[in-house]
């Protein structure tokens, strides 16, 4: 057996849209490096017990805690905690508030995940870790690709002759850069458990454990690529954003069958599948699947188990978990989850030690690995109803606990850290209920969850209290997030303002004269793109890109002339006015040069533009599409966002002990853990501790 060819580079996360897969994988390999490593672990465990209590005993006139607990609780906003705070409803966040502070968090800019959390365990800005956006640009093709991770191109096996050695090479890189705290406790023989934090995927190699999160793809090597099954005509068929649509045959009177898609073969031909069949009595409402050897049966409103399923060409495996859910009994249809990697049988390492997703997933049984695991397109996309999204969500919630309340029984000192991601993905499918007049809640239910986000925060409020209640007098737990939430109304296309004003064009416009109109409800793709006529173009979420020669392939600005040209695009960008009402979409923009000190600049966008709240990047420009529209309605389910001007959207920071920092941001939370735990903070951490005299402040 060999490592397993993965081809196909993911190229965008859920937030936006599913990626290419990557071809069938073995993962009896890195199980028994898992366990040959556990093996040698336990052997060197007496070693590193010992050299743990001899750098403790150096750090004991330093440190100000036995334990660091910090709780992530992603996207938690300032103004929504202290309303329900001020009303009582969140008397442990209250507590923390009184006992020890709270105070808004400055966010990074931009002001989004996979950048604040990177921020967060580095302790410096995105021009340093290189991570600026859920995407970012190929400079060969101007396409978008995810800006976290990557596949290695060749991956070069140990061999014995002929018999391939176990190896912890990764098949994946990581492109988050610089040293997380917790490389440095590791280093300082400080105890470490990271669970779930954004952009850990591969793990890090350190001494603690971790469990990877954002980026984790799923079987598939999507980022999240759902299945909807349906009776013939009642749906339709083919791809769909964030997921596939498949036709179900009739193999009997009430009983149906299809193909559930896997991985890619290795021969590019198409998926492979199992077969799964249905007896449906609609009448009673029940519905019971065969697949894969698994038998198992639903009513209505209700998921399945984790089901595992095995996707095999020749020898090779590739095990999953999925869960199910009819989504209709007349006619009948179901929908499957992405399908995750198997904890007990990844495909490659997704915790570190490897091992240890496989003790948490025999301990607790298995969970979700996928790392954009709540699928908000199913429900943006109407395949699921919301109070499918809401089980979804808590089911994995409380996978996320049990993980935690683990490491909290079996790690007595050092720092356990663990990021919740239901506070985020909850707010950005049911902001729409805090605001009557929201666009996205034409022809949608806007009374029986009026009150999900409320109850949201009383849920995150009761996490922290039982977490409260497993703290000692010399520990210390830090609440915090990474940005806040607002809402999202419409949506802005700079693609189509660049075009319009004489800075983007596509392959079919005249070379003079005025561009001709795009039919509404058509779009151009990157590849459309007339790029050596093209000076400025954009997608994700952040900002903007000069198209510059010497850098992108067919640039057209001299490098000596692109400071002028974002000048230039900043002055008839900043207080951009929304045709419908005159309003301004665009507060303020940044050059990357007046915000980004570090050596990773020019990976990011060339301007950082700050919408002002209501406003977002639409979905079309997000993976780098031109249309018509310069700023339209969103109407999507997905009616809440932080990807705005980053004054707007702070996060927050509650902490049991008072702290001195009155103005802290993200890049304050990884020195401040070294601190209480009596590590020096490495030199190339910007932040300071919040226990310093003085804080630092937003940038």
């Amino acid at each position: 057996m060999t490592l397993p060819s993965l081809f196909a580079a993911v190229i965008a996360p859920a937030y936006i849209g599913p990626g290419a897969g990557f071809a069938l994988g073995g993962s009896f390999l890195f199980a028994l490096v898992g366990m040959l490593l556990a093996f040698v672990a336990l052997l060197a465990w007496p070693v590193r017990l010992l050299v743990r209590v001899v750098r403790a005993r150096g750090r004991r006139g330093r440190t100000r805690a036995r334990r660091v607990v910090v709780l992530g609780l992603d996207g938690l906003d300032p103004v929504l905690a202290r309303r329900w705070m001020d009303a009582g409803l969140l008397p442990n966040l209250a507590r923390l508030k009184q006992e020890g502070g709270f105070r808004p968090l400055g966010t990074t800019w931009p002001a989004m995940s996979p950048v604040g959390w990177s921020t967060f365990a580095t302790g410096v800005d995105p021009s340093f870790h290189n991570i600026f956006d859920f995407l970012a640009r190929d400079n060969a093709t101007h396409l978008p690709v995810l800006s976290s991770t990557r596949l290695k191109t060749a991956s070069r096996g140990r061999r014995l002759g002929p018999i391939p050695l176990p190896s912890r090479e990764h098949p994946f890189e990581l492109l988050r850069r610089s040293k997380p705290f917790w490389t440095t406790c590791g280093e300082q023989g400080v105890a470490g458990t990271i669970l779930r934090i954004p952009i850990t995927f591969p793990p890090d190699r350190f001494q603690g454990r971790q469990l990877s999160a954002m980026c984790v793809p799923d079987l598939r090597g999507t980022q999240g690529t759902f299945t909807h099954f349906s009776a013939p005509g009642a749906d339709a068929g083919g791809r769909t954003t964030g997921g596939e649509r498949r036709t179900l045959e009739r193999a009997g009177e009430n009983r149906r069958r299809g193909d559930w898609p896997g991985p890619d073969r290795s021969d590019g031909t198409g998926p492979l599948t199992v077969p799964v069949t249905v007896t449906v009595d609609a009448a009673g409402q029940t519905a019971t699947f065969d697949l894969d050897g698994e038998r198992f049966t639903l009513g209505p409103g209700a998921y399945s188990d984790w089901i595992p399923v095995c996707f095999a060409e020749g020898r090779r495996r590739a095990r999953g978990i999925c869960r199910v859910r009819v989504t209709s009994f007349a006619p009948f249809s179901f929908y499957v989850s992405p399908v995750n990697i198997d904890p007990l049988h990844p495909a490659f390492p997704i915790s570190e030690p490897p091992h240890f997703a496989m003790t948490l997933a025999r301990l607790h049984g298995p969970f979700a690995t996928l790392g954009l695991a709540e699928d908000t397109w199913a429900l943006n996309e109407r395949v699921i109803d919301e109070q499918a999204f809401l089980d979804q969500a808590w089911a994995n919630h409380a996978e996320r606990e049990r993980q935690l309340f683990h490491a909290l029984d079996r790690q007595p000192d050092g720092v356990v850290s663990v990021v919740f991601d239901a506070t985020d993905r909850i707010q950005h499918m049911f902001f729409r209920y805090l605001e009557p007049d929201h666009p996205a809640n034409a022809d949608k239910d806007t009374e029986k969850h009026k009150d999900a986000i409320e109850d949201l925060y009383r849920r995150a409020d009761d996490l922290v209290g039982r977490v409260l209640a497993r703290m000692k007098p010399d520990e210390v737990l830090l609440v915090c997030s990474d940005h806040g939430f607002k809402s999202f109304r419409r949506g802005v296309n700079l693609n189509a303002w660049f075009r319009r004003n004489g800075y983007l064009y596509l392959k079919t416009d005249p070379e003079s004269g005025p561009l001709p109109e795009i039919p509404d409800g058509e779009r151009f793709e990157a590849t459309d793109v007339d790029w050596p006529r093209t000076r400025a173009y954009t997608n994700g979420l952040a900002g903007f890109y000069l198209n510059i020669a010497g850098r992108e392939k067919d640039g057209c600005v001299p490098p000596e002339k692109a400071a002028a040209l974002k000048r230039e695009l900043i002055d008839k960008l900043r207080g951009l006015p929304d045709p419908r009402d005159g309003q301004e979409a665009i507060t303020e923009l940044w050059a990357s040069e007046d915000i980004y000190p570090g050596p990773y600049r020019e990976n990011g966008p060339d301007v950082i533009v700050g919408y002002k709240p209501g406003y977002r990047t639409d979905w079309d420009a997000a993976v780098g599409a031109v249309t018509d529209r310069i700023i339209s309605d969103n109407t999507r389910s997905w009616s809440g966002d932080h990807c705005m001007d980053p004054r707007q959207v702070p996060g927050v920071l509650f902490c049991n002990r008072p702290f001195a920092a009155a103005r802290p941001d993200l890049r304050d939370l990884a020195p401040t853990v070294l601190d209480l735990l009596g590590v020096p903070a490495p030199r190339h951490m910007a932040g300071r501790s919040i226990f310093a005299a003085e804080g630092r402040g937003s940038a």
